[in-house]
C-alpha cells in the first residue's frame, strides 16, 4: 500500500508528542524530513483529512493530546459541531420528530410519518395497508419512523449515542457515506420491526444498534484508531438488548421496546462493518 502525504510542518517543530499519540492509537504513520519542511504520511486514505485537521488544531494549541490507552479515541477533544454536519442534521431531525411524537409540534403529523398509515377508530388505532401506501408512493415511511420519538428520555438516550458514535463514523467515512449508512440501516431496522408485528414505533435506536454493530465488526476485522471505543460499551449495549428481548423493560415503560428494530439495526450494521473490512483488506 502506498504512503499518502497528510500535512507539511516546519522543520523546527518537535512532532514527538504527536507521533507518540498516533502510535498509542495504532495509527500507522511516518514523519519525513523533506529539506524545507517535515511531512506526515499515512497509508489509510480515510485518515488524511481527519489527521490533517487534528494536526492543525494541535499546532494552533486548540487541542491537547492526552497520553492514554489503546482504547482512547483519536477524536479531537471538544469537537466543533461544524465538523459533523450530517450528525447534527440527524439530531435536528430527531428533535423535530420528538416534538411531533410528544404532541408538542403537531401530533396530528404522526400518522403521516409512521411505517404504516394510522387512523383512530373509537378508542383504538387501526393500521392501514402498508402495501397500498407504498403503491401510492409513500416511500418516506420506510425512513421517517426513525426520527419519531415519544418521550424526553427516548430522544436524549438516542441523541447522546448518535452524537458519541455517529460523529466517529462521519469523521472516518465522510458525511455522504455516513448518511448512506444511516439511510440503509434505518430502513433495515424499520422493516425488521414491521415484520415483528404491527405497532406504532419510532426512534433512532435501530441506527444506534447499527452503529454498535458496525464498530464491533470493523474493530474486530479492520481496526481503525478513530473508531476505537471501550469494549465495555459494546458489551453493555448487547446485554441491554438481551434484557429488552426478555420483555422485562416493557413492564416499566409506557408502550414497548422496539426489539425488532434493535436486532435489525444491529445485524445491518454488523454486515456493513464486515463488508467494509473486506473491501479494505483487498
Amino acid at each position: 500500500m502506498n504512503w499518502i502525504p497528510v500535512k507539511q510542518l516546519p522543520l523546527d517543530r518537535d512532532l514527538t508528542e504527536l507521533s507518540r499519540f498516533l502510535h498509542q492509537r495504532g495509527l500507522l504513520h511516518r514523519i519525513t524530513d523533506e529539506g524545507q519542511h517535515q511531512e506526515i504520511w499515512v497509508q489509510d486514505p480515510a485518515m488524511v483529512d481527519p489527521l490533517a485537521e487534528l494536526t492543525e488544531r494541535w499546532l494552533q494549541g486548540e487541542v491537547v493530546l492526552p497520553e492514554g490507552t489503546q482504547h482512547r479515541s483519536a477524536m479531537p477533544e471538544g469537537p466543533s459541531p461544524r465538523q459533523f454536519p450530517a450528525t447534527i442534521g440527524l439530531l435536528l431531525l430527531s428533535a423535530a420528530g420528538a416534538l411531533i411524537g410528544m404532541n408538542i409540534f403537531g401530533g396530528a403529523l404522526v400518522p403521516a410519518l409512521t411505517f404504516q398509515p394510522l387512523s383512530l377508530v373509537g378508542n383504538g388505532l387501526e393500521f392501514g395497508d402498508w402495501g397500498e401506501a407504498m403503491g401510492r408512493g409513500e416511500f418516506w415511511r420506510l425512513l421517517t419512523p426513525s426520527f419519531l420519538h415519544f418521550g424526553l428520555f427516548h430522544i436524549l438516550f438516542n441523541g447522546l449515542w448518535i452524537w458519541e458514535l455517529g460523529r466517529r463514523l462521519e469523521a472516518v467515512l465522510g458525511a455522504w457515506h455516513y448518511l448512506l449508512f444511516v439511510l440503509v440501516t434505518a430502513v433495515a431496522a424499520n422493516v425488521a420491526q414491521f415484520v415483528a408485528g404491527p405497532s406504532v414505533f419510532g426512534g433512532m435506536s435501530g441506527v444506534v444498534y447499527a452503529l454498535i454493530g458496525y464498530l464491533w465488526m470493523r474493530q474486530r476485522f479492520s481496526p481503525h484508531p478513530m473508531l476505537a471505543i471501550p469494549p465495555g460499551i459494546i458489551g453493555f449495549m448487547l446485554v441491554w438488548l438481551v434484557i429488552c428481548l426478555t420483555g422485562v423493560v416493557d413492564k416499566f415503560i409506557s408502550g414497548s421496546v422496539a426489539n425488532g428494530a434493535h436486532v435489525g439495526g444491529l445485524l445491518a450494521g454488523m454486515a456493513w462493518g464486515i463488508l467494509s473490512s473486506g473491501r479494505r483488506a483487498s
